[in-house]
């Protein structure tokens, strides 16, 4: 046996052992929350990516209160304890295009409530609210209501139901000539196409827009450090998924939209 071999053993062996040492297992890999999170939720025709989380994809993937629902093939998203159909994404302008699933293809749902929305997350954009009235007075001062854009439908087990738009006077606001109101909103595109009781249900399925604001500046943020962008898994607070790792902002060692960094250098 040649003695010049021993050292050159032991010098590999440092060498492995250093590496070892200075780049775990954990870092090497790619993160498996970054793993988890890098392929969109598929629902429908629709594709959802943070804040947006659910169907096979774990919560931290999105924001807590964005989870979507993927029954039937069909994408609903809760808020604020009522159920929505997204008809429509657009992820560049963070906006949504939802309907309500109790007014699908009716305006007699058997519980009537008005929307409501989270505030703190979304707002209302190119849209406005169409109002329904129920459980009016009938006949409701039938020649009053000719110049007016009012018109009557009847639900099973109430008196007369009449909606105006938001270009009517408030007559209907009257006290005593209808039990409630409800709005429910739609596109201000369909403003002018609700005449009819079947235009009016087909203006409420067409849905709404909705922006959403789930920290939009800490995403933008991770997104340019070439993170995915997420929750904590433990806290729920906002965190960035990265190759090497789930940061509360950006990513360690990334210099640019798209680059990851390389552990181990």
């Amino acid at each position: 046996m040649h003695p010049h071999l021993f050292p050159t053993i032991t010098l590999s062996l440092m060498i492995i052992t250093i590496t070892l040492i200075h780049c775990p297992t954990s870092l090497c890999a790619e993160d498996e929350q970054y793993n988890s999170c890098s392929t969109p939720i598929s629902c429908g025709a629709l594709y959802f990516s943070y804040p947006f989380w659910g169907s096979n994809q774990p919560d931290y993937c999105g924001h807590p209160n964005f989870e979507i629902d993927c029954s039937n093939n069909v994408p609903l998203i809760n808020i604020t304890n009522m159920n929505y159909r997204v008809l429509e994404i657009n992820n560049s302008l963070r906006t949504l295009r939802v309907a309500r699933t109790d007014y699908w293809d009716t305006i007699c749902p058997p519980t009537r409530v008005t929307t409501s929305i989270d505030f703190n997350l979304f707002s209302y954009t190119l849209s406005m609210n169409l109002t329904l009235y129920y459980n009016c007075v009938s006949p409701l001062l039938s020649g009053s209501l000719t110049n007016l854009n009012v018109t009557k439908f009847d639900c099973l087990g109430t008196n007369s139901a009449y909606y105006k738009n938001y270009l009517a006077p408030n007559l209907l606001d009257t006290p005593g000539l209808c039990g409630y109101s409800i709005d429910v909103p739609i596109l201000q595109s369909a403003s002018l196409t609700y005449t009819t009781e079947a235009t009016v249900i087909a203006a409420i399925d067409g849905g709404f827009m909705l922006e959403w604001n789930a920290n939009n500046s800490q995403c933008d943020e991770c997104v340019w450090a070439g993170g995915l962008c997420g929750s904590d898994p433990t806290t729920k607070a906002f965190a960035c998924h990265c190759i090497n790792g789930t940061f509360t902002s950006g990513c360690s060692g990334a210099v640019s939209t798209g680059k990851h960094p390389i552990c181990c250098h």
